[in-house]
């Protein structure tokens, strides 16, 4: 090979490698300001949601189960059935299992479909699995929120926090099962109650500190 196709080899080689490592540093300094500025992230907190739903289907399994093992419930109702009342138990168990089974899956897909993102400057939303969505909220798009629990959130501190903007196509977006709203939601209205002020011949603005 001839020496200047040598040389230019080494050049090519040592440009890639500026360019590449320019850009993982780059890379780098963007994600730690990123979470840098992050003040809070969640997700849908269905942890009590489990407990709740596991302990009523367990319940309601021994209750249906001694009834029917202890005054043939079930045959009484269903007169026609062909079962003994231990095929009734069984089969009403592994209906129940499957209510059970349904029922964890959608809080796991609530969780891993909602992420919220609270940075000293926005607030993100993001919706959705296989078509995620982001929903972007700046302190001038901000128009109030509101914290909605029931008595059984109030007593496991959750709820959810309803988001509305100045646009008047968004009604309302709603952060659902938020661990301890009340917090959350001081934290959203801090960041979002920041005046914007504008830095001349930059033409950029940005909450004040």
């Amino acid at each position: 090979m001839p020496l200047w196709e040598r040389e230019f080899d080494h050049d090519a080689f040592l440009l890639i490698y500026s360019i590449f490592h320019s850009t993982m540093w780059v890379l780098e300094v963007s994600q730690s300001y990123q979470n840098s500025s992050v003040l809070w992230k969640g997700k849908p907190w269905i942890v009590p949601s489990v407990v709740f739903r596991t302990v009523v289907i367990l319940v309601v399994a021994v209750v249906v189960s001694w009834l029917e093992l202890s005054f043939d419930f079930l045959n009484k109702i269903f007169t026609v059935s062909p079962l003994s009342n231990l095929q009734l138990v069984l089969w009403v168990n592994f209906v129940l299992f499957l209510i059970w089974i349904f029922s964890q899956v959608h809080l796991l897909f609530l969780r891993a479909s909602n992420a919220y993102v609270l940075r000293q400057d926005s607030l993100e939303l993001r919706f959705g699995i296989l078509t995620a969505k982001s929903e972007m909220i700046s302190p001038s798009g901000f128009s109030d929120l509101e914290v909605v629990r029931s008595v059984s959130n109030r007593i496991l501190n959750s709820g959810n926090i309803v988001i509305r903007t100045q646009s008047e196509e968004e009604k309302g977006l709603v952060m659902i099962m938020i661990h301890d709203p009340l917090r959350v939601a001081a934290q959203i209205r801090e960041v979002m109650s920041r005046p914007i002020v504008r830095i001349e011949g930059q033409g950029q603005t940005g909450p004040k500190k």
